[in-house]
C-alpha cells in the first residue's frame, strides 16, 4: 500500500517539475542544441558575387598565390585547389586563416597577414569560382 500524500507535497512537486521544465527550455532557446560545443563558422560575404570574383581572380594573381596553385588553382609548387581534398579543412573560416598564416603547422607562408581583410575574402570567393568536383563533398 502506498503512503498517503498531501495535497501540498503534490502541489510542490508539480511546481518543481514545471519549474524544471521551464528552465529547461529558456537554455534551450538560448543555446540550440546545434551549437553546444560548436562555434558559428565565419562565412564569405562575397561568394558568388562576380564584380567580387573578378577582384578576387586580379587579387589571386597580383598576390602571387598563382605561382604555387596555379593560375586556374590546378596546383604546381602548391596542392591543387580544385578538388574536396583538404588538409585543414574546407570551410570559410578556415581558408581565410591559412591565408592570414593563423593555422598553426601550415606550409603554406604566412606573407599574406597583412592583406585586408576583404581582399582575403574575394580571393576565397574566386577559389570558390574555380572548384569543379561534388560540392555536397566539401563543407563550404
Amino acid at each position: 500500500m502506498r503512503p498517503a500524500t498531501s495535497p501540498r507535497a503534490v502541489m510542490v512537486g508539480r511546481t518543481a517539475v514545471v519549474v524544471a521544465l521551464v528552465l529547461l527550455a529558456a537554455v534551450w532557446l538560448v543555446f540550440p542544441a546545434r551549437s553546444i560545443g560548436q562555434e558559428k563558422k565565419k562565412l564569405n560575404p562575397y561568394t558568388g558575387k562576380e564584380e567580387a570574383i573578378k577582384e578576387g581572380r586580379a587579387l589571386y594573381l597580383q598576390n602571387g598565390c598563382s605561382g604555387c596553385h596555379g593560375v586556374m588553382g590546378g596546383g604546381g609548387m602548391a596542392v591543387p585547389l580544385l578538388d574536396d581534398v583538404w588538409k585543414f579543412g574546407s570551410d570559410d573560416e578556415t581558408l581565410f586563416k591559412l591565408i592570414k598564416g593563423q593555422v598553426p603547422a601550415q606550409t603554406m607562408p604566412k606573407v599574406w597577414a597583412a592583406l585586408p581583410d576583404d581582399d582575403v575574402w574575394k580571393i576565397i570567393a574566386y577559389i570558390r569560382s574555380l572548384y569543379s568536383g561534388d560540392p555536397s563533398k566539401v563543407d563550404w
